[in-house]
């Protein structure tokens, strides 16, 4: 048996993927999570073979995630399941150990050959992924955050320093709508999911 946990912030995800899973009689999930903050305080109590994990999540994202978890429970395999396939956060996840990356496109049998073969003490990462992973392993690439436009860099700025979207408006002359889907933007690009996340990524990457 092989047991699991998912965490996801999406409820139709975890549903989703409850759905597929509960189909194959040597899985069963154990408890799913819409936040990696409580599905790491749930670790002390119950510990599963896999954790399935997103990594934009409130809160705490699923790197940091990973890397507290495999610190605290060093036998836990976490595979991470993203809408996201940029060279950043697919480097990261690997950094952070996490012992597979899927696309959230991923085929039911990819995904089942996943689980099954990190429970085995291996790693997956699909074909798009292992290639991105291969060509930073041959050029010797760091992860590289996603870039932004000039426009937006002074955007960030200004979320940083704490201005509402009105008063950025007004510094850089443009309307707050503009501002909002700057914003939305800079959120999308860096995977994240709010100011607080965005200010606190901005701060440790030294974007500001």
């Amino acid at each position: 048996m092989i047991t699991l946990f998912l965490i996801d912030d999406h409820s139709l995800v975890r549903l989703g993927l409850s759905k597929i899973l509960s189909r194959f009689d040597e899985i069963k999930i154990l408890a799913d999570f819409s936040s990696a903050t409580e599905a790491l305080a749930a670790l002390s109590q119950n510990q599963p073979d896999i954790v399935l994990c997103d990594i934009s999540l409130p809160e705490m994202d699923g790197i940091e995630f990973t890397k507290k978890a495999k610190d605290k429970y060093p036998n836990l395999k976490v595979i991470m399941l993203s809408s996201h396939k940029e060279e950043f956060y697919v480097l990261k996840s690997v950094e952070a150990k996490a012992d597979g990356f899927l696309h959230k496109d991923v085929l039911e049998n990819e995904l089942i050959e996943a689980i099954n073969r990190v429970h085995q003490g291996g790693s997956f990462y699909s074909q798009d992924i292992s290639q991105i992973i291969i060509n930073s392993f041959v050029n010797g690439d760091k992860p590289s955050i996603p870039q932004l436009s000039a426009r937006e860099k002074e955007v960030l700025h200004f979320l940083v320093e704490g201005l509402s979207n009105k008063e950025i408006a007004d510094k850089l002359y443009i309307s707050s709508k503009t501002v909002d889907n700057h914003r939305a933007n800079i959120l999308k690009k860096l995977n994240l999911k709010n100011n607080v996340q965005l200010v606190r990524f901005a701060i440790e990457h030294k974007l500001v």
